[in-house]
């Protein structure tokens, strides 16, 4: 399973440092290579990756192969899930889609988050001991969401209040969920955001004491 799990978190690891080089360079660009309106669909790869990872997470939770809490889990999914799926697959026309900043942000957000968590893990499992894992890598993946999780928020609310318009118009009852939905972003984040800072707390006193 050792050798399973490495696999796992060196790929994923991999999937979102290529996201993060292509979200680069679409902001160097000024531009997405797509083009709204198009057959294809925006963002696909991330998409894809995200799928692959809720999936596979889920699994792992519910097997007991890895400790995460379900219900954490399934809220971080969920809340990327309203984006890539609800938004870049069901309305790729969406202008929330295209718009370079906004949407950079949140990638920018969300890949950071990922290969800092999935480089900790891989790293972590590769060491004979956890305490060989360096305090300073240890300390940046409990501390990163501090800035990421606020700035993928802001984003991600913004992708979706930005759809509103196109969604009316082509799903008038999907916009009523979406309106919905916006909202639970806080208690979400507040939810997230307060279970990181316990883990934070927790997490750094053992590596102090491991270092005193």
């Amino acid at each position: 399973m050792k050798i399973y799990l490495l696999a796992y978190n060196g790929l994923s690891a991999g999937l979102w440092l290529y996201i993060l080089f292509q979200c680069i360079a679409n902001i160097q660009r000024g531009y997405f290579l797509y083009k709204s309106g198009g057959d294809e669909i925006p963002h696909s790869f991330m998409l894809y990756t995200q799928i692959f990872n809720s999936l596979f997470e889920l699994a792992h939770s519910v097997t007991g192969l890895v400790p995460s809490p379900i219900p954490t889990l399934l809220l971080q999914s969920f809340a990327r899930l309203i984006i890539l799926v609800g938004i870049c697959y069901v309305i790729p026309e969406s202008p929330a889609n295209y718009a370079l900043y906004t949407f950079s942000g949140l990638t920018l957000a969300w890949s950071i988050t990922e290969i800092i968590r999935y480089g900790y893990y891989f790293l972590k499992l590769s060491q004979k001991a956890p305490a060989s894992v360096p305090y300073s890598i240890t300390w940046l993946r409990y501390s990163a969401f501090f800035i990421l999780y606020p700035l993928g928020l802001v984003c991600e609310s913004l992708t979706v209040y930005r759809s509103y318009a196109v969604i009316e118009h082509r799903l008038p009852y999907y916009s009523k969920f979406l309106k919905y939905a916006l909202p639970l972003y806080i208690p979400g984040f507040v939810y997230l955001y307060s279970y990181m800072i316990s883990q934070r707390r927790k997490v750094l006193k053992k590596e102090k004491a491991k270092l005193a």
